[in-house]
């Protein structure tokens, strides 16, 4: 198998979503020690992680969770970034998985993760923020109320992540701004969390942090506003 085959397979091959032939010609070609597959893996399974993170939680059958728990391997967790998104560990892929994998038929179960991983490009640019040395992270809140991590970073962007945001109505939708020091508020994106208040918000473009003083977010119509309408609901200080 060449590497251009295998560039479309690392991340269903992470989430043991392939034929056991093709995942063995894959283990095989890794124990050659190549270095551009081993860090494919790295990085597929790294995105695999942020994307666990966003997958909403399904009741699978439990034959299925229990094959699906009994197979899983911890991820490695030398980075130590990683505790961004609240324990991206063996256990979150394995809900990943479960979440993806509750069709009839290995078809569906490849459609889901296919739909899922259109997604990829955005969330290799959120792994390429965590991972740059000087990327600068403020946490917010407490347990009982909004909470989580801005992670940023002057020339590839800030990521929003965290919990326990309120619900919205459906017409109704979250949005990100930057606030300067003087001046009007930037829009960030819009984004909803998912049914467990969870969120991650991405703007993968250069901020300059000399400027940008804090972030909010306020309930926006369901396109997103040029402006806030509402009083934000949180303001993080990251100065």
């Amino acid at each position: 198998m060449t590497h251009a085959e295998m560039n479309e397979l690392y991340e269903l091959y992470v989430l043991g979503a392939i034929e056991p032939e093709l995942a063995g010609e894959i283990e095989e070609h890794l124990r050659t020690g190549c270095t551009h597959c081993t860090e494919q893996i790295q990085r597929a399974r790294d995105t695999a992680a942020v994307l666990s993170f966003l997958a909403e939680a399904q009741e699978p059958p439990a034959r299925l969770r229990s094959r699906v728990l009994a197979s899983v391997q911890p991820f490695p967790r030398e980075r130590k970034w990683l505790f961004a998104v609240a324990g991206l560990s063996a256990a979150c892929v394995a809900l990943l998985i479960v979440a993806v994998w509750d069709g009839n038929s290995l078809r569906a179960s490849r459609a889901r993760i296919a739909s899922l991983l259109t997604e990829r490009q955005q969330l290799q640019e959120t792994v390429e923020i965590l991972s740059k040395s000087d990327t600068r992270a403020v946490q917010f809140g407490r347990a009982a109320e909004p909470h989580g991590r801005v992670f940023i970073n002057r020339n590839n962007g800030i990521i929003f992540v965290g919990s326990a945001l309120p619900s919205l109505a459906s017409d109704r939708t979250f949005q990100l701004w930057l606030i300067p020091a003087t001046g009007a508020p930037e829009s960030a994106g819009i984004f909803r969390p998912n049914s467990a208040g969870d969120f991650v918000q991405v703007r993968p473009t250069p901020i300059d942090t000399s400027r940008i003083r804090a972030v909010a977010v306020s309930a926006e119509p369901s396109g997103g506003s040029s402006a806030p309408t509402t009083k934000p609901i949180l303001i993080v200080p990251l100065g």
